[in-house]
């Protein structure tokens, strides 16, 4: 484990100064404690964290505690909580972490085991958002020189249900096409009704790859087996690219320069039958002021491949309390509050999307938030991203190698026996 973290610890920035004012307690208070009454939160700038963003006065009203609050961008709020963790920094009581990145976090020892506080999450948290926050991993294979024994623990409490959902116009299709070949089926039968049959998501790095994920996990492929070998050039996967960059001709030109942002709007336009999309989107969708197509929309599971699983990927936003910090237990008192289910309700009438299984099948919720349903079912059938500190290298990789057979400079099967042989080499010369 130390030698995985040496190494990635060369290829982040360097430390970027003037992160948020960290509070240190006194001698008068407990340690986790603080002494002012002041917590200090890192949160991404966007969708994920606005909702809970607009409900901290009510916070501060009802504990006296006040939240210093740092919003970044997405890279540069991983290099600021990064950074600050490594070198033990304190600068941060409560950090929001996509889940990726809880394999860094968490498995570099960084963040506080929450039993060790006396608090473990409660099962009304959708059951694979709580294990995302567990280190250990609860299942697939453990890290080299890992405990194969080691219990897995929670160091982190899961807030945003982030999964890949299916949207689609449903006063065209009627009903959600289970499989890739009925969606198929479905676009050459609307060819002459609708101007785009899928968007695929194509640029290169993170985007396509996490887009392709759901095509290459409903198509029974996957990155690596039980032993960490890498399988990512399997015919199953090359299959499930071909279909990928072969729903490109039924999609917008420039497709291979797309990210979420514009995949979203194609849908919310019109123009677009259908579409893999983060559900923040839905509450777009059904605003008749930012959506030209409010209550047309569909949401459902991501389809599959004929005798294969349905595996949309999960992409929680997550909070977790540094080591290092001096203020553990009011940091605690906020993860509490903020991901308690009249909060999470608040929240969702926010644009948020919750994480507990009572609130994405509150009734009333879904008569106005329809798209909850599908988050609770995506959930249910969700996949992790490979649950190793190498995963950001392995997407770029990926990514890279993706976008190019997006845009035909080289076949799927070269793409992904290529983006095999480099992941491969990354995985040996890292112990794996």
């Amino acid at each position: 484990m130390k030698k995985i973290i040496s190494f990635l610890s060369i290829l982040v920035l360097l430390m970027i100064t003037g992160c948020g004012g960290s509070n240190t307690g006194g001698t008068n208070k407990k340690e986790n404690s603080s002494e002012d009454g002041t917590i200090t939160v890192a949160m991404v700038a966007g969708s994920e964290s606005s909702a809970i963003k607009q409900l901290i006065p009510k916070f501060e009203e009802e504990t006296g505690i006040k939240v210093k609050w740092n919003e970044f961008d997405y890279n540069t709020l991983y290099e600021r909580i990064y950074n600050d963790l490594r070198n033990s920094g304190g600068s941060y009581d409560v950090i929001f972490a996509d889940d990726p990145w809880m394999p860094m976090f968490a498995g570099g020892g960084f963040l506080t085991p929450l039993d060790e506080l006396g608090y473990t999450p409660d099962e009304d948290f959708a059951k694979m958002s709580r294990e995302v926050a567990m280190w250990p991993a609860p299942s697939g294979p453990r890290l080299p020189g890992e405990d194969a024994d080691a219990e897995s623990r929670y160091y982190g409490v899961p807030q945003v249900g982030n999964v890949q959902l299916f949207f689609y116009r449903k006063d065209i299709l009627g009903e959600a096409p289970e499989t890739w070949e009925e969606l198929e089926a479905a676009i050459q039968e609307n060819k002459d009704v609708i101007k785009y049959g899928f968007v695929p998501r194509g640029a290169k790095g993170n985007a396509i790859a996490t887009n392709f994920n759901a095509f290459l996990w409903s198509h029974g492929a996957d990155f690596f087996d039980e032993n960490w070998n890498v399988i990512l050039d399997s015919p199953e996967a090359i299959k499930a690219l071909e279909r990928y960059v072969n729903f490109k001709e039924t999609a917008p030109d420039g497709i291979a320069n797309y990210n979420a942002d514009e995949v979203g709007r194609a849908m919310a336009t019109g123009e677009a039958l259908s579409a893999i999309v983060w559900p923040s989107w839905g509450e777009t969708m059904e605003n008749p002021e930012k959506s030209e197509v409010a209550g047309k929309i569909g949401y459902s599971l991501v389809p599959k491949a004929e005798g294969e699983d349905h595996a949309p990927m999960i992409g929680n936003w997550i909070f977790g309390i540094p080591k290092a910090s001096k203020q553990k237990e009011d940091a605690l008192k906020f993860i509490e509050w903020a991901s308690s289910k009249e909060i999470q309700v608040e929240m969702t009438k926010e644009g948020g999307i919750p994480t507990r299984t009572s609130v994405l099948t509150d009734s009333d919720l879904l008569q106005e938030y329809p798209y909850l349903e599908a988050v609770s079912i995506g959930l249910e059938n969700a996949n992790f991203r490979p649950r190793t500190p190498l995963y950001s290298q392995i997407e770029e990789l990926y990514g890279t190698y993706l976008n190019q057979a997006l845009i035909g400079d080289i076949s799927p099967e070269e793409a992904l026996k290529k983006a095999a042989t480099e992941i491969s080499e990354l995985m040996e010369s890292n112990g794996y």
